[in-house]
C-alpha cells in the first residue's frame, strides 16, 4: 500500500496507538522523541511526534510543551505543515499530530539529487521565508530550522516541527536547556535568547547547505561547531557568488545586522520577476531534483526505507577534493597533458555527483579548458570555453568575476586560433561588461580595450584599430602615467596603426 512506503516498521518499543491515531510506521527520531506515520479515525495520514518520557517528567516541561505546541496550531500558510492536534497535558504520552506531507526533507533531497543551483536555493529560501513569517505572525520562533525540518514538494517547501518553539514573550529569558541544532543556531540562540532574527540566521545556514551540501560551521564535535558559530566567521567556500552576499548577511553575528524576512522576499522578487513561469517548480529546480520530489510518494519509486546513498559532501571531501589537489599539482609542475586529463575526469564526476551547475563543477571545467590550451590544443580550449561561458552566465550571472574571467579566456583563445573577427567581437563585449562592472579605469578594462583594438586591426580594420588606440592612449596616460610600460605600448600601437591606415 502506498501509505506504507515511508519510514520503517515499528518495533516493540513503539505504541500501536497514540491518542486517536493508529501507528503505521516510524518516520524518524531525534532528541525530542520519535515521529510516526499514523492514520486518523478516517483515512488521512498524519505525522505524530511523541515526546520522550524522560523529557515529559522534567519540571514544567509538560505544561510548556502543550502550551507551545497548541500555540503552533495558530500558524497557517502555504509553506507550513499545520499542527492538527495536541495531547492533553495529563496524557500518558505527550504528542502532537501534524498533517503528513509525502515529500523528502531537504537533507534527503540533497543526498539523492545533489546540491541545488542558485535559482533552486532562492526558490526554497523564499518558501521558508513565507513560512517563517507565518510562524512569527503567531508570536512564535521556530528555534530549530534545519534541512531535516524542511520538506520539499513540487508546490514549494513546507516547514515542519514547531513543537520546540517558544512563545515570543519568553524567548528573551536565558535558558540552561537550549534546544536547537548545532551549525544552524544563531549566537544569541546558543546563549539562550532566540528571537525572530535567529530564524533568519538558520535560514542563511539552510541556504548554504542547499547550495553546497554542508553547514557554514563545521567541526569534530557539537561544542566545536558552537564555538565557531560564536567566534568565527562562516565558511562560505563553494557558495556561488550571487548567494554569498545574502547568506553572509543572514549569518551576521549581531541579530540587528541580518536582513528581515520581508527584505529576503523582496530580494527574491527580483529573481522571480525575471522568470517566465515563476509559479512552476521546473523554472527553478533541475529535472533530477524534480524527479526525486515527484517520485517520493509513488509506490513505484525508490523507497525511503532503502539505505541512503552516500551524501555528496562525503564524496567531495574523501575523493573529489584530493583529486583536485592532484590535478592542480600536475599543472603546477608543468604536466599540462596530465592535468588536462585529470581535470577532464573531475568534470565528469563532479557533474554526476554535484550537478552540472555546482561551482566546483564549473571550476573544474575552467581548469580543464586552461590545461587543454597549455597542452597545445588551443582550438579545443576555445571550444571548451565557448561551452562554459553561457553556463557561467546562467548560473552566476554576467557580472560575476568568474564569468568575466571565462569570457576573457574565450576571447584570448579565439584570437590564438586566428579567428580575429571572433576575438574582436568577444573583446568588444568584454570591454562593455568590464566597464559596467569594474569601471572604465580598472586595469582589466584597459587591458580588454587594448586587445579589442589589436584584434580589430587583425580582422582587417586598421583605421578602426587606430581610432580605438587613439581613445585608449589618453586614458592610460591619465590612469597609469605617461611613463608606464603599458602606456608606452599603446602609444606605439597608435603610431603603428596610424601609419598603416595612412598607407592604405
Amino acid at each position: 500500500m502506498a501509505d506504507l512506503m515511508w519510514g520503517s516498521p515499528p518495533d516493540d518499543r513503539d505504541p500501536t496507538t497514540v491518542g486517536p491515531y493508529t501507528v503505521l510506521r516510524v518516520l524518524g527520531q531525534g532528541g525530542m522523541g520519535r515521529v510516526y506515520l499514523a492514520r486518523g479515525l478516517g483515512t488521512r495520514l498524519y505525522a505524530v511526534k511523541v515526546i520522550r518520557p524522560h523529557l515529559a517528567e522534567e519540571d514544567g516541561f509538560r505544561a510548556r510543551f502543550v502550551r507551545e505546541a497548541s500555540a503552533a496550531r495558530a500558524v497557517s500558510g502555504a509553506f507550513t505543515a499545520p499542527v492538527v492536534e495536541v495531547s492533553p497535558p495529563d496524557a500518558e504520552l505527550l504528542w502532537m499530530a501534524v498533517a503528513f506531507v509525502a515529500a523528502p526533507s531537504l537533507d534527503v533531497l540533497i543526498e539523492r539529487a545533489g546540491v541545488l543551483p542558485p535559482p533552486g536555493v532562492w526558490w526554497v529560501a523564499a518558501g521558508i521565508a513565507e513560512a517563517l513569517l507565518s510562524v512569527h505572525g503567531a508570536q512564535l520562533v521556530h528555534r530549530d530550522l534545519k534541512p531535516a525540518n524542511v520538506l520539499v514538494t513540487a508546490d514549494g517547501p513546507r516547514v515542519i516541527d514547531f513543537g520546540i518553539a517558544k512563545a515570543l514573550d519568553v524567548v528573551g529569558t536565558a535558558s540552561t536547556n537550549v534546544m536547537g541544532t548545532s551549525g544552524f543556531m544563531a549566537p544569541e540562540h546558543i546563549r539562550g535568547a532566540a528571537g525572530p532574527a535567529s530564524d533568519v540566521f538558520a535560514l542563511g545556514a539552510v541556504m548554504m547547505f542547499a547550495a553546497t551540501g554542508r553547514a557554514p560551521f563545521e567541526g569534530p564535535s557539537a561544542g566545536d561547531v558552537l564555538a565557531q558559530t560564536l567566534y568565527q566567521p562562516p565558511n562560505l567556500n563553494g557558495l556561488p557568488g550571487e548567494l554569498a552576499d545574502v547568506v553572509g548577511r543572514c549569518l551576521a553575528k549581531e541579530a540587528e545586522a541580518r536582513p528581515t524576512l520581508s527584505q529576503m522576499l523582496e530580494e527574491f522578487g527580483h529573481h522571480r520577476d525575471r522568470t517566465a513561469a515563476p509559479h512552476a517548480a521546473a523554472s527553478w529546480l533541475p529535472a533530477k531534483v524534480l524527479g526525486v520530489i515527484e517520485g517520493f510518494g509513488s509506490p513505484t519509486s525508490e523507497s525511503p526505507t532503502d539505505p541512503p546513498r552516500p551524501p555528496p559532501t562525503r564524496l567531495i571531501t574523501e575523493d573529489l577534493e584530493e583529486r583536485t589537489v592532484e590535478a592542480r599539482a600536475l599543472a603546477d609542475v608543468g604536466d599540462a597533458a596530465g592535468a588536462r586529463d585529470a581535470y577532464a575526469g573531475l568534470v565528469g564526476d563532479r557533474t554526476r555527483v554535484l550537478g552540472a551547475d555546482h561551482p566546483d563543477t564549473l571550476f573544474a571545467r575552467d581548469w580543464h579548458a586552461f590545461c587543454t590550451a597549455q597542452a597545445g590544443d588551443v582550438a579545443g580550449a576555445r571550444d571548451l570555453y565557448a561551452g562554459l561561458v553561457p553556463d557561467r552566465v546562467r548560473v552566476l550571472g554576467p557580472d560575476h568575476p568568474d564569468t568575466l574571467h571565462v569570457v576573457s579566456q574565450l576571447a584570448r583563445y579565439t584570437a590564438d586560433v586566428g579567428d580575429a573577427a571572433g576575438a574582436r567581437d568577444a573583446y568588444a563585449g568584454l570591454v562593455g561588461d568590464r566597464t559596467r562592472v569594474l569601471g572604465a579605469d580598472h586595469p582589466d578594462t584597459l587591458f580588454a580595450r587594448d586587445w579589442h583594438a589589436f584584434c580589430t586591426a587583425q580582422a582587417g580594420d586598421v583605421a578602426g584599430a587606430r581610432d580605438l588606440y587613439a581613445g585608449l592612449v589618453p586614458d592610460r596616460v591619465r590612469v597609469l602615467g605617461p611613463d608606464h610600460p603599458d602606456t608606452l605600448h599603446v602609444v606605439n600601437q597608435l603610431a603603428r596603426y596610424t601609419a598603416e591606415a595612412e598607407a592604405q
